[in-house]
């Protein structure tokens, strides 16, 4: 998901918003494997949810997806989605 808000402020209370409510969800409800915010500029965010499949993605987004669009409406901000399918990653141990 790309995430643009009218000020670096309004982004960083976003991520507030997201770790106090959703962390301990993700954990408890969801099949996500992981997300990571990425800052990608002044105002402007990135993240990427890693999920075994589409089912455990669509069954998360159920829940979580009216919570992430309310958050950044009430916070001035865009969402846009960004589907794909991993083609490759690196990770070091």
């Amino acid at each position: 998901m790309k995430y643009k808000f009218p000020s670096e402020t309004k982004a960083n209370l976003f991520i507030s918003l997201i770790k106090a409510q959703m962390y301990d969800e993700y954990k408890n409800k969801s099949e996500c494997l992981s997300v990571e915010f990425i800052k990608t500029g002044e105002g402007q965010l990135l993240s990427i949810a890693r999920y075994n499949n589409k089912k455990d993605f669509d069954n998360t987004n159920k829940w979580a997806g009216p919570i992430f669009k309310k958050n950044v409406q009430e916070l001035d901000g865009v969402v846009e989605s960004i589907p794909g399918d991993l083609i490759s990653s690196y990770f070091k141990n």
